[in-house]
Protein backbone atom coordinates (compact mmCIF):
# COMPACT_ATOMS: atom_id res chain seq x y z
CA UNK A 1 0.00 0.00 0.00
CA UNK A 2 1.63 3.25 -1.27
CA UNK A 3 1.44 6.49 0.42
CA UNK A 4 -0.75 8.20 -2.60
CA UNK A 5 -3.37 5.25 -2.17
CA UNK A 6 -4.01 6.09 1.79
CA UNK A 7 -3.93 9.92 0.72
CA UNK A 8 -6.71 9.24 -1.88
CA UNK A 9 -8.72 6.67 0.56
CA UNK A 10 -8.56 9.36 3.30
CA UNK A 11 -9.67 11.92 0.93
CA UNK A 12 -13.44 9.96 0.36
CA UNK A 13 -13.39 9.43 4.30
CA UNK A 14 -16.66 11.24 5.99
CA UNK A 15 -15.98 14.04 8.28
CA UNK A 16 -16.52 11.63 11.36
CA UNK A 17 -13.06 9.88 10.64
CA UNK A 18 -10.90 12.77 9.13
CA UNK A 19 -11.66 14.61 12.26
CA UNK A 20 -11.09 11.90 14.27
CA UNK A 21 -7.79 11.00 12.79
CA UNK A 22 -6.81 14.29 13.54
CA UNK A 23 -7.63 14.25 16.95
CA UNK A 24 -5.71 11.17 17.90
CA UNK A 25 -2.66 12.30 15.89
CA UNK A 26 -3.05 16.05 18.18
CA UNK A 27 -3.58 14.05 21.44
CA UNK A 28 -0.41 11.30 20.71
CA UNK A 29 1.39 14.09 19.74
CA UNK A 30 0.92 16.28 23.08
CA UNK A 31 0.72 13.26 24.75
CA UNK A 32 4.44 12.25 23.42
CA UNK A 33 5.18 15.83 24.20
CA UNK A 34 4.01 16.08 27.44
CA UNK A 35 5.69 12.91 29.00
CA UNK A 36 8.80 14.50 27.47
CA UNK A 37 9.34 17.44 28.69
CA UNK A 38 7.98 15.91 32.35
CA UNK A 39 10.72 13.47 31.87
CA UNK A 40 13.10 16.67 31.24
CA UNK A 41 11.51 18.95 34.14
CA UNK A 42 14.10 19.75 36.62
CA UNK A 43 12.52 18.83 40.25
CA UNK A 44 13.06 21.64 42.65
CA UNK A 45 13.52 21.56 46.53
CA UNK A 46 14.08 23.87 49.35
CA UNK A 47 17.54 24.80 50.19
CA UNK A 48 17.08 27.72 52.70
CA UNK A 49 13.94 29.54 53.91
CA UNK A 50 13.06 32.45 56.14
CA UNK A 51 16.02 33.71 55.51
CA UNK A 52 17.31 37.60 56.26
CA UNK A 53 17.34 40.18 52.95
CA UNK A 54 21.59 40.12 53.25
CA UNK A 55 21.49 36.40 54.47
CA UNK A 56 19.39 35.82 51.16
CA UNK A 57 21.28 37.73 48.51
CA UNK A 58 23.92 36.18 49.66
CA UNK A 59 23.32 33.21 48.62
CA UNK A 60 21.68 33.79 45.53
CA UNK A 61 24.63 35.56 44.96
CA UNK A 62 27.03 31.95 45.49
CA UNK A 63 24.39 30.46 43.62
CA UNK A 64 24.77 32.65 40.36
CA UNK A 65 28.91 32.37 40.76
CA UNK A 66 28.43 28.34 40.78
CA UNK A 67 26.00 28.46 38.02
CA UNK A 68 23.18 26.57 39.23
CA UNK A 69 19.72 27.23 38.76
CA UNK A 70 17.27 28.17 41.18
CA UNK A 71 14.05 30.44 42.17
CA UNK A 72 12.95 32.13 44.64
CA UNK A 73 9.66 32.71 46.25
CA UNK A 74 9.40 35.10 49.01
CA UNK A 75 11.75 34.25 51.28
CA UNK A 76 12.43 30.50 50.03
CA UNK A 77 15.14 29.18 47.60
CA UNK A 78 14.47 26.44 45.53
CA UNK A 79 17.16 24.48 44.07
CA UNK A 80 17.12 21.07 41.79
CA UNK A 81 16.54 18.20 44.14
CA UNK A 82 20.02 16.04 43.71
CA UNK A 83 22.41 19.41 44.75
CA UNK A 84 19.81 20.56 48.01
CA UNK A 85 22.65 18.32 50.58
CA UNK A 86 25.78 19.33 48.49
CA UNK A 87 24.44 22.91 48.24
CA UNK A 88 24.12 23.28 51.96
CA UNK A 89 27.79 21.52 52.65
CA UNK A 90 29.40 23.92 50.37
CA UNK A 91 27.80 27.10 51.16
CA UNK A 92 28.12 26.29 54.91
CA UNK A 93 32.24 25.75 54.43
CA UNK A 94 32.16 29.81 52.95
CA UNK A 95 30.24 30.80 56.23
CA UNK A 96 26.99 31.42 54.44
CA UNK A 97 24.39 31.88 55.10
CA UNK A 98 25.78 34.00 58.69
CA UNK A 99 22.18 34.03 60.34
CA UNK A 100 21.90 37.92 60.79
CA UNK A 101 24.87 40.61 60.70
CA UNK A 102 28.64 39.51 60.93
CA UNK A 103 30.11 37.50 63.64
CA UNK A 104 33.58 36.93 64.86
CA UNK A 105 34.10 35.69 61.89
CA UNK A 106 35.56 39.13 60.80
CA UNK A 107 38.41 38.23 62.68
CA UNK A 108 39.48 35.35 60.27
CA UNK A 109 41.41 37.06 57.99
CA UNK A 110 44.13 38.92 58.71
CA UNK A 111 43.71 42.55 57.76
CA UNK A 112 47.39 44.52 57.92
CA UNK A 113 47.62 48.11 58.46
CA UNK A 114 43.91 48.44 60.16
CA UNK A 115 44.05 51.04 62.44
CA UNK A 116 43.27 50.57 66.10
CA UNK A 117 39.86 52.17 65.35
CA UNK A 118 38.67 49.97 62.78
CA UNK A 119 39.77 46.94 65.11
CA UNK A 120 37.51 48.20 67.92
CA UNK A 121 34.62 49.04 65.27
CA UNK A 122 34.99 45.18 64.08
CA UNK A 123 35.08 44.32 67.55
CA UNK A 124 31.67 45.91 68.01
CA UNK A 125 30.20 44.89 65.07
CA UNK A 126 31.02 41.35 64.97
CA UNK A 127 29.87 41.18 68.94
CA UNK A 128 26.58 42.65 67.98
CA UNK A 129 26.06 39.76 64.99
CA UNK A 130 27.14 36.98 67.48
CA UNK A 131 24.09 38.26 70.06
CA UNK A 132 21.94 38.88 67.02
CA UNK A 133 22.66 34.98 66.47
CA UNK A 134 21.76 33.75 70.28
CA UNK A 135 18.64 35.66 70.89
CA UNK A 136 17.42 34.24 66.72
CA UNK A 137 17.64 30.86 69.04
CA UNK A 138 14.63 31.85 70.61
CA UNK A 139 11.58 30.08 68.81
CA UNK A 140 9.60 33.05 69.34
CA UNK A 141 11.98 35.26 67.66
CA UNK A 142 11.56 35.24 63.96
CA UNK A 143 14.64 38.50 63.48
CA UNK A 144 16.73 40.43 65.79
CA UNK A 145 19.38 43.52 65.69
CA UNK A 146 21.73 44.31 68.84
CA UNK A 147 22.97 48.00 69.04
CA UNK A 148 25.35 48.42 71.38
CA UNK A 149 27.18 52.00 72.17
CA UNK A 150 30.81 51.90 74.06
CA UNK A 151 31.58 55.58 75.03
CA UNK A 152 35.17 56.16 75.74
CA UNK A 153 36.95 55.95 78.23
CA UNK A 154 37.93 58.81 80.85
CA UNK A 155 40.61 59.06 83.79
CA UNK A 156 38.05 61.19 85.74
CA UNK A 157 36.12 58.40 87.86
CA UNK A 158 32.84 61.38 87.93
CA UNK A 159 32.65 61.71 83.89
CA UNK A 160 32.50 57.73 83.39
CA UNK A 161 29.61 56.54 81.17
CA UNK A 162 28.65 53.20 81.45
CA UNK A 163 27.70 51.17 78.18
CA UNK A 164 24.07 51.06 76.51
CA UNK A 165 22.22 48.73 74.40
CA UNK A 166 18.96 48.24 72.35
CA UNK A 167 17.33 44.90 71.01
CA UNK A 168 15.07 45.40 68.65
CA UNK A 169 12.85 41.96 68.14
CA UNK A 170 10.60 40.82 64.99
CA UNK A 171 8.51 38.05 66.72
CA UNK A 172 6.96 35.12 64.58
CA UNK A 173 3.01 35.37 64.08
CA UNK A 174 1.14 34.53 67.27
CA UNK A 175 4.02 34.40 69.34
CA UNK A 176 4.60 36.53 72.68
CA UNK A 177 7.53 36.69 74.66
CA UNK A 178 7.29 36.64 78.92
CA UNK A 179 8.14 38.26 81.17
CA UNK A 180 11.20 35.58 81.87
CA UNK A 181 12.35 35.69 78.55
CA UNK A 182 12.59 39.12 78.30
CA UNK A 183 14.67 39.46 81.15
CA UNK A 184 16.91 36.23 80.17
CA UNK A 185 17.53 38.81 76.85
CA UNK A 186 18.50 41.57 78.83
CA UNK A 187 20.75 40.05 81.61
CA UNK A 188 22.47 38.28 78.06
CA UNK A 189 22.93 41.30 76.85
CA UNK A 190 24.49 43.00 79.54
CA UNK A 191 26.27 40.20 80.46
CA UNK A 192 28.05 40.28 76.83
CA UNK A 193 29.19 43.60 77.66
CA UNK A 194 31.90 44.82 80.01
CA UNK A 195 30.66 47.72 82.30
CA UNK A 196 26.77 47.44 81.51
CA UNK A 197 24.12 47.08 83.69
CA UNK A 198 20.71 45.37 82.88
CA UNK A 199 18.84 48.85 83.26
CA UNK A 200 21.42 49.90 80.45
CA UNK A 201 19.57 47.73 78.11
CA UNK A 202 16.57 48.39 75.99
CA UNK A 203 14.54 45.82 74.30
CA UNK A 204 11.38 46.89 71.88
CA UNK A 205 9.54 44.82 69.23
CA UNK A 206 9.25 45.59 65.45
CA UNK A 207 5.72 47.54 66.26
CA UNK A 208 7.24 50.16 68.62
CA UNK A 209 6.09 48.35 71.85
CA UNK A 210 8.76 48.68 75.13
CA UNK A 211 8.91 45.39 75.96
CA UNK A 212 11.96 45.91 78.87
CA UNK A 213 9.90 48.03 81.10
CA UNK A 214 8.43 44.91 82.67
CA UNK A 215 11.73 43.71 83.45
CA UNK A 216 13.99 46.66 83.51
CA UNK A 217 15.02 48.31 86.50
CA UNK A 218 11.87 47.94 88.63
CA UNK A 219 12.57 45.00 91.20
CA UNK A 220 8.29 45.74 92.37
CA UNK A 221 7.02 44.43 88.87
CA UNK A 222 9.56 41.56 88.15
CA UNK A 223 8.97 40.41 91.70
CA UNK A 224 4.73 41.20 91.02
CA UNK A 225 5.55 39.06 87.79
CA UNK A 226 6.63 35.87 89.66
CA UNK A 227 4.91 36.14 92.06
CA UNK A 228 1.38 35.69 89.68
CA UNK A 229 3.49 32.99 88.13
CA UNK A 230 4.42 31.28 91.48
CA UNK A 231 0.32 31.21 92.14
CA UNK A 232 -0.70 29.99 88.77
CA UNK A 233 1.61 27.03 89.29
CA UNK A 234 0.44 26.74 92.06
CA UNK A 235 -3.11 26.61 91.05
CA UNK A 236 -1.99 24.68 88.31
CA UNK A 237 -0.84 21.83 90.55
CA UNK A 238 -4.15 21.40 92.40
CA UNK A 239 -6.25 20.85 89.28
CA UNK A 240 -4.01 18.55 87.69
CA UNK A 241 -4.03 16.44 90.91
CA UNK A 242 -7.75 16.65 91.66
CA UNK A 243 -8.56 16.42 88.01
CA UNK A 244 -6.40 12.80 87.41
CA UNK A 245 -8.22 11.42 91.23
CA UNK A 246 -11.88 12.16 89.58
CA UNK A 247 -11.30 10.97 86.10
CA UNK A 248 -9.91 7.84 87.80
CA UNK A 249 -13.56 7.70 89.57
CA UNK A 250 -15.85 8.97 87.46
CA UNK A 251 -14.56 8.78 84.03
CA UNK A 252 -12.20 10.56 81.46
CA UNK A 253 -13.69 13.68 80.53
CA UNK A 254 -16.18 14.02 83.38
CA UNK A 255 -15.13 15.96 85.50
CA UNK A 256 -14.31 20.03 85.57
CA UNK A 257 -11.77 21.08 88.25
CA UNK A 258 -10.66 24.60 88.76
CA UNK A 259 -8.82 25.76 92.16
CA UNK A 260 -8.56 29.43 93.32
CA UNK A 261 -5.57 30.39 96.03
CA UNK A 262 -5.05 33.51 98.32
CA UNK A 263 -0.83 33.12 98.69
CA UNK A 264 0.81 35.17 101.27
CA UNK A 265 3.75 36.68 99.71
CA UNK A 266 5.11 38.55 102.36
CA UNK A 267 8.37 38.05 104.42
CA UNK A 268 7.63 38.32 108.32
CA UNK A 269 10.71 38.29 110.44
CA UNK A 270 10.36 38.13 113.91
CA UNK A 271 12.99 38.34 117.07
CA UNK A 272 11.60 37.29 120.80
CA UNK A 273 13.60 37.75 123.60
CA UNK A 274 11.57 36.08 126.91
CA UNK A 275 12.43 36.54 130.80
CA UNK A 276 11.62 33.12 132.96
CA UNK A 277 11.57 35.05 136.84
CA UNK A 278 11.52 31.05 138.51
CA UNK A 279 14.46 30.15 136.96
CA UNK A 280 17.49 32.59 138.59
CA UNK A 281 21.02 31.97 137.05
CA UNK A 282 24.53 33.09 138.62
CA UNK A 283 26.02 35.74 136.45
CA UNK A 284 29.38 37.02 138.42
CA UNK A 285 30.76 36.37 141.56
CA UNK A 286 33.80 38.63 143.18
CA UNK A 287 35.25 37.82 146.50
CA UNK A 288 38.10 40.53 148.19
CA UNK A 289 39.76 40.00 150.87
CA UNK A 290 42.37 42.53 153.13
CA UNK A 291 44.77 42.01 155.84
CA UNK A 292 46.87 44.57 157.59
CA UNK A 293 49.18 44.54 160.90
CA UNK A 294 51.79 46.82 162.43
CA UNK A 295 53.62 48.28 165.56
CA UNK A 296 54.06 51.50 168.23
CA UNK A 297 57.37 53.03 169.51
CA UNK A 298 58.57 55.53 171.95
CA UNK A 299 57.67 59.28 171.39
CA UNK A 300 59.67 62.65 172.04
CA UNK A 301 59.39 65.71 170.66
CA UNK A 302 60.45 65.26 167.11
CA UNK A 303 62.89 67.53 166.69
CA UNK A 304 67.16 67.34 166.61
CA UNK A 305 67.58 66.88 170.57
CA UNK A 306 65.18 64.29 170.63
CA UNK A 307 68.12 62.50 167.89
CA UNK A 308 71.38 62.91 169.48
CA UNK A 309 72.93 60.65 171.37
CA UNK A 310 72.34 60.11 175.04
CA UNK A 311 69.11 61.61 174.95
CA UNK A 312 67.15 59.94 177.66
CA UNK A 313 63.88 57.71 175.97
CA UNK A 314 63.52 55.84 179.13
CA UNK A 315 59.82 56.83 178.63
CA UNK A 316 59.26 54.73 175.30
CA UNK A 317 57.28 51.76 175.10
CA UNK A 318 56.98 49.05 172.76
CA UNK A 319 53.51 47.37 171.34
CA UNK A 320 52.21 46.23 167.63
CA UNK A 321 48.59 45.25 165.98
CA UNK A 322 46.86 43.67 163.19
CA UNK A 323 43.83 43.92 161.01
CA UNK A 324 41.67 41.63 158.46
CA UNK A 325 38.73 42.78 156.23
CA UNK A 326 36.92 40.40 153.53
CA UNK A 327 34.47 41.54 150.70
CA UNK A 328 31.96 39.52 148.75
CA UNK A 329 29.56 40.40 145.54
CA UNK A 330 27.67 38.04 143.81
CA UNK A 331 25.61 39.07 140.70
CA UNK A 332 22.41 37.08 139.59
CA UNK A 333 20.11 37.45 136.64
CA UNK A 334 16.79 35.97 135.28
CA UNK A 335 17.44 33.54 132.31
CA UNK A 336 16.31 34.62 129.33
CA UNK A 337 15.62 33.57 125.59
CA UNK A 338 16.30 34.85 122.37
CA UNK A 339 14.52 33.53 119.05
CA UNK A 340 14.68 34.95 115.68
CA UNK A 341 11.38 34.05 113.44
CA UNK A 342 11.24 33.69 109.75
CA UNK A 343 8.06 33.04 108.25
CA UNK A 344 8.33 31.65 104.79
CA UNK A 345 6.76 34.06 101.81
CA UNK A 346 4.30 31.83 99.55
CA UNK A 347 2.44 30.66 102.16
CA UNK A 348 -1.29 29.54 100.97
CA UNK A 349 -3.79 31.35 103.00
CA UNK A 350 -6.87 29.93 101.70
CA UNK A 351 -8.08 27.19 98.88
CA UNK A 352 -11.38 27.52 96.58
CA UNK A 353 -12.39 24.44 94.48
CA UNK A 354 -15.17 24.20 92.19
CA UNK A 355 -16.06 21.07 90.56
CA UNK A 356 -18.51 20.38 87.78
CA UNK A 357 -19.11 16.36 87.61
CA UNK A 358 -21.37 14.88 84.78
CA UNK A 359 -23.99 12.75 84.86
CA UNK A 360 -24.70 9.19 83.50
CA UNK A 361 -26.87 8.96 80.15
CA UNK A 362 -29.37 5.82 78.84
CA UNK A 363 -31.14 5.25 75.70
CA UNK A 364 -34.55 5.51 75.97
CA UNK A 365 -35.74 3.91 72.06
CA UNK A 366 -34.25 6.95 70.02
CA UNK A 367 -34.13 9.23 72.77
CA UNK A 368 -30.64 9.99 74.57
CA UNK A 369 -31.81 10.66 78.66
CA UNK A 370 -29.85 12.50 81.11
CA UNK A 371 -29.78 11.47 84.60
CA UNK A 372 -28.36 12.87 87.37
CA UNK A 373 -25.91 11.25 89.84
CA UNK A 374 -27.21 11.05 93.62
CA UNK A 375 -26.16 13.07 96.61
CA UNK A 376 -24.36 10.07 97.92
CA UNK A 377 -22.12 10.12 95.11
CA UNK A 378 -21.77 13.80 95.25
CA UNK A 379 -20.80 13.92 99.12
CA UNK A 380 -18.31 11.36 98.80
CA UNK A 381 -16.64 13.33 95.42
CA UNK A 382 -16.90 16.44 97.89
CA UNK A 383 -15.17 14.56 100.59
CA UNK A 384 -12.00 13.28 98.41
CA UNK A 385 -11.60 16.54 97.11
CA UNK A 386 -12.14 18.06 100.63
CA UNK A 387 -9.19 15.50 101.98
CA UNK A 388 -6.63 16.18 98.76
CA UNK A 389 -6.42 20.17 99.62
CA UNK A 390 -6.27 19.57 102.99
CA UNK A 391 -9.43 21.60 103.76
CA UNK A 392 -9.38 23.82 107.06
CA UNK A 393 -12.12 25.43 107.77
CA UNK A 394 -10.36 27.67 110.11
CA UNK A 395 -8.80 29.65 107.44
CA UNK A 396 -11.78 30.27 104.82
CA UNK A 397 -11.59 26.87 102.57
CA UNK A 398 -14.28 26.69 99.91
CA UNK A 399 -15.30 23.14 98.43
CA UNK A 400 -18.33 23.09 95.69
CA UNK A 401 -19.01 20.04 93.74
CA UNK A 402 -21.83 20.30 91.51
CA UNK A 403 -23.74 17.85 88.83
CA UNK A 404 -24.42 19.17 85.48
CA UNK A 405 -24.80 18.23 81.95
CA UNK A 406 -21.59 18.25 79.66
CA UNK A 407 -23.75 17.40 76.39
CA UNK A 408 -25.92 20.86 74.96
CA UNK A 409 -28.73 18.52 73.58
CA UNK A 410 -29.24 14.98 75.31
CA UNK A 411 -33.38 14.59 74.30
CA UNK A 412 -32.50 12.74 71.19
CA UNK A 413 -29.92 10.93 69.50
CA UNK A 414 -29.12 12.61 66.16
CA UNK A 415 -27.31 10.07 63.64
CA UNK A 416 -24.18 10.90 62.23
CA UNK A 417 -24.67 12.81 59.24
CA UNK A 418 -22.69 11.11 56.04
CA UNK A 419 -19.77 12.93 54.43
CA UNK A 420 -21.12 12.64 50.94
CA UNK A 421 -17.52 15.09 49.67
CA UNK A 422 -15.53 12.79 51.42
CA UNK A 423 -17.39 9.31 48.84
CA UNK A 424 -17.32 11.42 45.72
CA UNK A 425 -14.08 12.27 46.19
CA UNK A 426 -12.45 8.65 47.15
CA UNK A 427 -15.16 7.43 44.26
CA UNK A 428 -13.38 10.26 41.88
CA UNK A 429 -9.99 9.12 43.08
CA UNK A 430 -10.78 5.82 40.98
CA UNK A 431 -13.01 6.58 38.55
CA UNK A 432 -11.30 9.38 36.70
CA UNK A 433 -8.50 7.53 35.70
CA UNK A 434 -11.21 4.92 34.43
CA UNK A 435 -12.50 7.46 32.36
CA UNK A 436 -9.44 8.88 30.66
CA UNK A 437 -8.71 4.97 29.75
CA UNK A 438 -12.24 4.92 28.34
CA UNK A 439 -11.81 7.73 26.33
CA UNK A 440 -8.08 7.45 25.18
CA UNK A 441 -9.42 3.78 23.48
CA UNK A 442 -13.12 4.99 22.03
CA UNK A 443 -11.54 8.14 21.03
CA UNK A 444 -8.17 7.13 20.08
CA UNK A 445 -7.27 3.64 19.80
CA UNK A 446 -10.68 2.36 17.98
CA UNK A 447 -10.81 5.05 15.19
CA UNK A 448 -6.77 4.37 14.72
CA UNK A 449 -7.64 0.53 14.51
CA UNK A 450 -10.99 1.10 12.21
CA UNK A 451 -8.24 3.07 9.91
CA UNK A 452 -5.61 0.45 9.74
CA UNK A 453 -9.00 -2.24 9.24
CA UNK A 454 -10.24 -0.77 6.16
CA UNK A 455 -8.71 -1.92 3.31
CA UNK A 456 -7.48 0.43 0.00
CA UNK A 457 -9.90 -0.61 -3.15
CA UNK A 458 -8.20 -0.65 -6.45
CA UNK A 459 -10.98 -1.22 -9.46
CA UNK A 460 -9.36 -3.97 -11.68
CA UNK A 461 -10.86 -2.78 -14.95
CA UNK A 462 -10.56 -6.07 -16.80
CA UNK A 463 -11.45 -9.27 -15.10
CA UNK A 464 -13.94 -7.63 -11.96
CA UNK A 465 -16.15 -5.32 -14.41
CA UNK A 466 -16.94 -8.09 -16.84
CA UNK A 467 -17.99 -10.59 -14.08
CA UNK A 468 -20.18 -7.78 -12.53
CA UNK A 469 -22.01 -6.73 -16.07
CA UNK A 470 -22.28 -10.50 -16.50
CA UNK A 471 -24.75 -10.87 -13.72
CA UNK A 472 -26.38 -7.29 -13.74
CA UNK A 473 -29.93 -7.88 -14.45
CA UNK A 474 -30.85 -5.24 -17.11
CA UNK A 475 -27.24 -5.78 -19.10
CA UNK A 476 -28.34 -8.12 -22.01
CA UNK A 477 -26.27 -11.34 -22.67
CA UNK A 478 -25.42 -10.08 -26.42
CA UNK A 479 -23.28 -7.33 -25.09
CA UNK A 480 -19.97 -7.79 -25.10
CA UNK A 481 -16.97 -7.60 -22.39
CA UNK A 482 -15.32 -4.38 -24.03
CA UNK A 483 -18.24 -2.99 -24.21
CA UNK A 484 -19.07 -3.12 -20.48
CA UNK A 485 -15.64 -2.27 -19.50
CA UNK A 486 -15.65 0.58 -21.94
CA UNK A 487 -18.91 1.86 -20.36
CA UNK A 488 -17.89 1.30 -16.29
CA UNK A 489 -15.14 3.02 -17.07
CA UNK A 490 -16.38 5.78 -18.71
CA UNK A 491 -18.88 5.97 -15.84
CA UNK A 492 -16.26 5.86 -13.15
CA UNK A 493 -14.17 8.41 -14.91
CA UNK A 494 -17.19 10.86 -15.46
CA UNK A 495 -18.09 11.01 -12.05
CA UNK A 496 -14.24 11.09 -10.02
CA UNK A 497 -11.73 12.32 -12.94
CA UNK A 498 -9.36 13.34 -10.54
CA UNK A 499 -9.42 9.33 -9.09
CA UNK A 500 -9.17 8.23 -12.85
CA UNK A 501 -6.11 10.16 -13.59
CA UNK A 502 -4.32 8.85 -10.10
CA UNK A 503 -5.18 4.72 -11.63
CA UNK A 504 -3.45 5.88 -15.27
CA UNK A 505 -0.76 7.65 -13.34
CA UNK A 506 0.04 4.07 -11.21
CA UNK A 507 -0.64 1.57 -14.31
CA UNK A 508 2.29 4.03 -16.46
CA UNK A 509 4.04 3.71 -13.36
CA UNK A 510 4.12 0.06 -13.32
Amino acid sequence: MSLSDVILQMKDWPLKRKVALIFSIVFSIALISGIVLWSERIDFQVLYSNLGTEDAGQVVVKLKEMKVPYNVEGNVIYVPSNRVYDLRLELASQGIPQGGGVGFEIFDKTQLGVTEFVQKLNYRRALQGELSRTIKQLSEVDQCRVHIAIPEKTIFTDREQHPTSSVVLKLKGGRVLNNAQIGGIIHLVASSVEGMRPQDVTVIDNMGTLLSKSSGASGDSVADSKQLEYQKSVEKEYESRLQSMLEGVIGRGKAIVRVATKIDFTQIEKTEERYDPDTIAVRSEQRVQDKSSGSSGGGGVPGVMSNQPGSGQSGAGGGGSSAQKQTESINYEVSRSVSKIIQPRGEVKSISVAVLVDGTYKKEKEKKVYVPRIEADLKKYDELVRAAIGFNKDRGDQVIVSNVSFEESVEEIVPEKTDYMKIVSSVLKYLVPIIVVLIVVLFVLKPIIDILKVPVRRPEFAGESVQIGRGMPGVPEEISPDDVVKDEVLSIVKQDPRKAAGVLKEWMSE
